[in-house]
């Protein structure tokens, strides 16, 4: 019985030194039998403990956390005989609270890897509590990899311990590099299921409401993603995470358009190829790719009789936010850390219905478009720019 846990649900060299390669190489995952789960009920987690119990699979849930859904977290404990568990939000007796409560968790209950599901900048905070202890990371937390920057690849190098992504498009990446050597590939493909508003007239922008936001074609996800995915935000995050964890160059990577979610990633070889995954759009099967080696039949068997795919270039006039991505890239400096931080106040903003649709867009590039300078050593570092960040949005809103 294998046992995990699992947490929540631009200058490539100048940022991430020598510590951002995976490429592929070494990728072979080898987990050991102790699972934590940290952010067990949002989207990610709970994909993750209906995949256990789906596929009866050999991994024993050791710990989760959650940050707000204390009734859902005992739920999940008893129900997979969990050994700890913590609420990072509200105190509640009986359990471990709060980031402290977390690390004395990871401490006094030992495993082999942790899923990190937990939403947005607070994940990073735990990634590199988990990499600091030695314990191999399943990262659904892509803001640890777009703030983290050289930080959290040179930690992992430090304690000797994997960065494995879990995000779909990333995993497919992974899977898709392991055969063909780096200077054998010319460019990373990621796909977009171009959102709800995929085809809406940009003039009726401007009416659109949160609700609207929310009613996503393909995908069943939190609402933090789900926005970003009608404004293409959360590909924009992804090109970025791409680009770190793999080392590309924004020239080298692309972005396509395919609504139907079957294609994961591709990637383009020197010699005019081009290969690709696919499957049913289905997070389990990036997720126990991630904590288990070789996992069998973990989702249902794709059927061609009745597939039909399509494909199209992105709209980056009527989607800015994607194309802010590339121009991150080229600039190289902390405004990864902008864009994330104004993106998250701005998202929060639309949902309380307090800016329309148009600012929200508005606010991440006017953030962005300020001077981001400097050089990460330290996490406190970071933090004061996603403060500093934050702060400037709020201004613009």
């Amino acid at each position: 019985m294998k046992r995990i846990a699992i947490l929540g649900s631009s200058g490539l060299h100048k940022r991430f030194g020598d510590h951002h390669v995976l490429q592929g190489i070494d990728f072979d995952v080898q987990p050991g039998d102790r699972v934590a789960i940290l952010g067990s009920s949002g989207s990610i987690g709970q994909t993750t403990l209906t995949a256990i119990r789906t596929h009866a699979l050999p991994l024993s849930v050791v710990s989760l956390t959650s940050h707000t859904s204390v009734d859902r977290l005992i739920a999940d404990g008893r129900e997979f005989s969990a050994e700890a568990l913590c609420s990072t939000g509200t105190p509640y007796e009986g359990l471990y609270h709060g980031f402290e409560g977390l690390v004395a968790m990871l401490d006094e209950h030992p495993v082999d890897i942790v899923l990190n599901a937990i939403s947005g900048f607070a994940g990073l905070r735990a990634s590199l509590a988990v990499l600091e202890r030695g314990i191999d990371l399943a990262l659904a937390n892509k803001e640890s990899v777009i703030c983290g920057g050289a930080l959290l690849f040179e930690t992992a190098c430090r304690h000797n311990c994997r960065i494995i992504p879990v995000d779909s498009e990333h995993s497919a990446l992974a899977s898709l590099l392991k055969g063909h050597k780096k200077e054998h590939v010319r460019s990373l493909i990621l796909t977009a299921s171009g959102g709800p508003f995929r085809t809406l007239e940009s003039a009726r922008f401007a009416h659109l409401k949160a609700a609207d936001a929310l009613a996503h074609p393909t995908w069943q996800m939190g609402k933090k993603i789900t926005i970003d995915s009608a404004t293409l935000a959360n590909k924009a995050l992804e090109v970025i995470e791409a680009s770190y964890l793999f080392g590309f160059s924004g020239d080298e990577i692309e972005v396509v358009v395919h609504p139907q979610s079957i294609v994961h990633s591709m990637i383009r070889t020197t010699d005019g190829a081009v290969y690709a995954q696919l499957s049913k759009p289905d997070m389990s099967l990036a997720i126990i790719g991630a904590l288990l080696d070789g996992p069998e039949d973990i989702v249902d068997r794709l059927d061609f009789d009745a597939l039909s795919l399509s494909f199209e270039r992105p709209d980056l006039d009527r989607f800015p936010l994607l194309g802010l991505a590339f121009e991150i890239l080229r600039r190289g400096d902390l405004s990864t850390i902008a864009f994330n931080a104004a993106d998250e106040v701005a998202v929060a903003a639309f949902l309380e219905g307090t800016i329309p649709y148009p600012v929200m867009i508005d606010v991440v590039r006017r953030t962005v478009d300020h001077e981001w300078e400097g050089t990460i050593t330290s996490y406190q570092q970071i933090v004061e720019v996603d403060t500093r960040a934050r702060h400037l949005a709020q201004s613009l809103l």
